[in-house]
């Protein structure tokens, strides 16, 4: 399995993934100017525009911090790792996987928006970051 992993390319999988991060980035900026209606992102259980706001300025907070470390992990941004490093960084990235994975049945649970756009977004996502995880790094 890991063999099939491998096979695709390192950086092309950095690079969907940061263009995926880039979209969820638009989706939620969509929502803080109110061109998406908030009730669309994050099940529907925002209570207000307020509280959508605050959750939409705290994932793009997170997701922009993702793409750094995707930047670095897929070495789009070459940095030479010592091994302790490289061992952290895969033990993150590794330990991260189930999260988003339980993040596309979240998309799936959520409204018509999230079931027919942002699951297919996150899936491609999933499926980068796989890639990038199980790069050796040591």
């Amino acid at each position: 399995m890991l063999a099939w992993i491998r096979r695709f390319d390192l950086k092309k999988a950095g690079y969907v993934s940061v263009l995926i991060g880039i979209i969820n980035i638009l989706v939620h900026i969509l929502v803080i100017t109110g061109i998406i209606p908030y009730l669309w992102v994050n099940g529907g259980r925002s209570e207000s525009f307020s509280a959508a706001q605050s959750t939409s300025f705290s994932s793009i907070i997170i997701t922009l911090i993702s793409i750094l470390i995707t930047v670095i992990a897929s070495q789009i941004i070459p940095i030479r790792f010592n091994k302790f490093w490289g061992i952290v960084i895969s033990v993150f990235l590794i330990v991260t996987l189930p999260l988003s994975f339980i993040e596309i049945i979240f998309q799936f649970l959520g409204t018509i928006f999230e079931k027919c756009v942002t699951s297919i977004v996150t899936i491609v996502g999933f499926c980068a970051d796989t890639r990038i995880a199980f790069e050796k790094r040591w």
